[in-house]
């Protein structure tokens, strides 16, 4: 064979398996490139489904606070209530054993008088049988 022939065959040879070596690559790359788009598109959408979890996340997160906080304020205006009631109490016992307290002193004169009396009665007696006694 002519070395025209060869050369012209090699680089015949050469170009076309350049080609579709360059087709292939080019192909490949195609590929890769659809991948990184889905990729992207996959991330983008995972990112949305995130922050739309951490919307709902948050959204919960202040609902549960704001229902504790309700709450919260219902038991210490039920416990400031119960306190009140029972100072309340206390107070109206502390009263009542006052009143008692000076009744109880009111029995204790009045039995102090009465005992007084018996005294001065049982001393009149006393005079009276005194005076019957020196008479007879």
């Amino acid at each position: 064979m002519p070395p025209d022939f060869l050369t012209a065959a090699i680089t015949s040879t050469g170009a076309l398996l350049f080609g579709v070596i360059s087709i292939l690559l080019k192909r490949l790359l195609a590929r890769i490139d659809g991948i990184d788009g889905r990729i992207t598109a996959v991330d983008a959408t995972t990112q949305a489904r995130i922050q739309a979890i951490e919307q709902t996340t948050l959204a919960r997160i202040a609902s549960v606070e704001h229902v504790t906080d309700a709450k919260i304020r219902e038991c210490q205006s039920s416990h400031t209530i119960r306190e009140d009631r029972i100072l309340s109490m206390v107070v109206e016992h502390g009263k009542e054993a006052d009143r008692k307290f000076a009744t109880v002193r009111e029995i204790l004169a009045v039995q102090e008088r009465l005992q007084a009396i018996d005294s001065n009665v049982r001393a009149v007696l006393s005079a009276l049988d005194r005076l019957v006694g020196s008479e007879r």
